[in-house]
């Protein structure tokens, strides 16, 4: 039955039919096979979609949908830009930085890929960056929303597995701006006369444009310190901090920045709603999927071949990185999370490994998948708004991706990188 749920589940990706459909169809057809009365999947379904925790997934999408077109976006793009700007590859930088920044708001890659890719892969056109390149460090760049916080995909995994939500959230910090630094050495690199020579390098920004672009910023940098001091000191979960957040993305983006009317929440309510059933889908359809190998006894199976396969705590976390980077070409994050998370978990912990440091680490691999071709939905999204193939980017994309996998490496052998602030604040 495993080999004829991942059979169906391969196949019906290769014939392009959308990967939460690919999952619950070939759910479907084993619970068919195998005479269970469809009822089970109904409940299966149910069960994985009443979760408090997974609220604060519509609550975030909703939030960042707020704050988007309250005019936050071009405000970060303009901060950072006054940042970097002035560096060699200077939107390049921004890029980078301003993912950086929106990361501590929209809590998704996906989000973060459509708004920032949005406002500067044309501005890079227009200053002659190669498109394949614009469209590589926006996807790339782009993994970094989930690993600093806030983090649909921590959210998914800590409700799933049971590991502290907040704890992931604050071991996410310090990874993520690793990835961003290393990610601008790249970006240095290959802003060089070698692949860009027709660039012309910015200007210093003078101080006061500075401080006015840091003003008009602000109330967009102090949500996510209200959401992580909110939720670290227990004044509120994650899902409430969810709630905490739309309420206050509503006002900054409504009267602050003016940037919406009443008249048209109604289509961002829409907006919302629509990427968070695409979402919620996934999860579902995965959750069944994973109930489905439970079933067959795979994560039993699986533990004892590993524990067979060797005793050597690195040695088998190197086999999963190189496991998830491979189901990550052909599969969605939020799928391998919710079907492998809870199995992964309780195999890292019985190698030895802290729950929520594993946990960060499965997290940056699996977002790795984002931008890995042929499935790879940040790619894809790039690629579109900078009217290039998803081929042409791989003479850049290795780079990015050894950048995230050195981080990797760094807090998989020294993993104070990862739980230092949780340590701090939290008392692990």
């Amino acid at each position: 039955m495993i080999f004829l749920l991942f059979g169906t589940f391969a196949v019906f990706l290769l014939i392009g039919i959308p990967i939460a459909f690919a999952i619950g169809l070939a759910v479907l057809i084993v619970m068919t096979v195998s005479g269970m009365p469809f009822m089970v999947l109904a409940q299966k379904i149910l069960h994985a979609a009443d979760s408090f925790s997974l609220l604060a997934i519509p609550l975030f999408i909703l939030s960042g949908e707020l704050m988007n077109r309250g005019g936050l976006t071009i405000r970060l793009v303009n901060f950072a830009h006054s940042i970097v700007g002035h560096i060699r590859g200077g939107l390049g930088q921004t890029s980078v930085m301003s993912s950086m920044i929106f990361a501590g708001i929209s809590g998704s890659a996906v989000a973060d890929t459509t708004a920032i890719g949005s406002i500067l892969i044309p501005a890079m056109r227009k200053k002659k960056y190669h498109p394949a390149f614009s469209a590589t460090l926006n996807a790339a760049s782009s993994c970094i929303g989930p690993i600093i916080p806030p983090s649909i995909i921590m959210i998914l995994y800590g409700s799933i597995t049971e590991v502290s939500i907040g704890g992931l959230f604050l071991a996410g910090v310090l990874p993520g701006f690793l990835i961003g630094t290393c990610m601008m050495f790249v970006v240095y690199y290959y802003s060089g006369p070698k692949y860009h020579p027709a660039l012309d390098r910015e200007k210093r920004v003078p101080l006061k444009q500075l401080l006015k672009d840091f003003i008009y910023a602000l109330p967009a940098l102090i949500m996510p310190l209200i959401i992580i001091v909110g939720i670290i000191s227990g004044v509120f979960t994650a899902t409430e901090a969810g709630a905490v957040a739309v309420v206050y993305a509503f006002f900054v983006g409504k009267f602050y920045y003016k940037g919406f009317e009443i008249k048209d929440i109604p289509a961002m309510l829409i907006s919302s709603a629509s990427t968070t059933a695409m979402v919620m889908s996934i999860i579902v359809f995965a959750y069944a999927f994973g109930w489905l190998l439970a079933w067959q006894m795979f994560p039993a199976a699986a533990t004892e071949f590993f524990s067979h396969l060797t005793q050597n705590k690195y040695v088998f976390l190197a086999i999963i990185i190189v496991f998830l980077l491979i189901l990550g070409t052909v599969m969605e994050v939020l799928a391998i999370a919710t079907i492998f998370g809870p199995l992964l978990n309780l195999m890292g912990q019985q190698y030895g490994f802290d729950p929520i440091h594993f946990g960060i680490i499965l997290i940056i691999v699996m977002q790795i998948g984002g931008t890995t071709p042929p499935v790879g939905i940040l790619l894809n999204i790039s690629c579109g708004l900078a009217q290039v193939k998803t081929g042409a980017t791989l003479r850049f994309l290795w780079a990015f991706i050894l950048s995230m996998m050195v981080v990797v490496v760094l807090i998989s052998v020294f993993p104070s990188l990862a739980m230092l602030l949780p340590n701090i604040f939290m008392d692990l």
